[in-house]
């Protein structure tokens, strides 16, 4: 082996090297995505909030359910109303919707809230919202927050039309602390077709500074390298 081909040989370990360094710190950012979808297709007509397992660490498919991209064995779906009363589930009768989250009684807030574990984070990513009948009802809200009270949307009040069907968000929306969609008038409204998935959390700042530390020194490394091979050779 010449001089030459003994430093590209080594340049391009090097190169390697730092490509492989470069996709590792790019995966350990961004993490692996999964999704999962509740579609309300369920035999149990009522949900109680504290109790109902659906959602729950969804890890295959069937009835109530929709693939979306994957399973999300990390997440926990929760569904609460303010009066601690039961959710129905209406097939139809919410515009469009079939199989929709709704109420017996009318102007009933409430919420679902989807909760990760440790060191995921949950991405909301859509559902879809209708009023009942063939009514409009004034003073809607709806509202995703996380759980720290940080607002990520937020109708205001509005008069939700009639044989309308609405979808949210415009993007997604992420959270490590877990996410709550709140609904001001569940029964005047109904949701379905839930659409959430859960990443790998983003590493602290303090990991991701050591992670480019460690790609500006092989980086250097490599060119130090380069120009000790360019070297003229002396005498021996």
């Amino acid at each position: 082996m010449t001089e030459g081909d003994f430093t590209n040989s080594r340049s391009t370990r090097m190169h390697k090297l730092i490509q492989a360094t470069s996709f590792a710190a790019l995966l350990a950012l961004s993490g692996a995505g999964q999704a999962t979808e509740l579609n309300f297709n369920i035999p149990s007509f009522s949900l109680t909030g504290v109790n109902a397992s659906y959602g729950d660490r969804v890890s295959s498919f069937g009835s109530g359910y929709g693939s979306a991209g994957g399973a999300t064995p990390n997440i926990v779906v929760d569904f609460v109303t303010n009066n601690n009363s039961n959710f129905t589930i209406y097939a139809s009768g919410y515009a469009s919707l079939v199989n929709a989250l709704g109420h017996s009684s009318f102007n009933v807030p409430g919420y679902v809230q989807l909760t990760p574990d440790a060191g995921f984070d949950v991405v909301l990513m859509g559902f879809q919202v209708a009023g009942w009948s063939v009514s409009s009802y004034p003073n809607s809200r709806i509202r995703v927050i996380d759980l720290a009270s940080n607002s990520f949307l937020d109708t205001g009040l509005f008069t939700f039309g009639t044989n309308t069907v609405l979808s949210y968000p415009a993007q997604p929306i992420r959270s490590s602390l877990g996410l709550r969609i709140m609904v001001d008038d569940f029964g005047d409204l109904g949701l379905d077709n839930l659409v959430f998935g859960q990443v790998a959390s983003v590493p602290e700042a303090s990991t991701v500074t050591m992670l480019l530390a460690g790609l500006v020194a092989v980086g250097g490394l490599a060119r130090r390298r380069g120009v000790l091979a360019r070297a003229p050779v002396g005498p021996v």
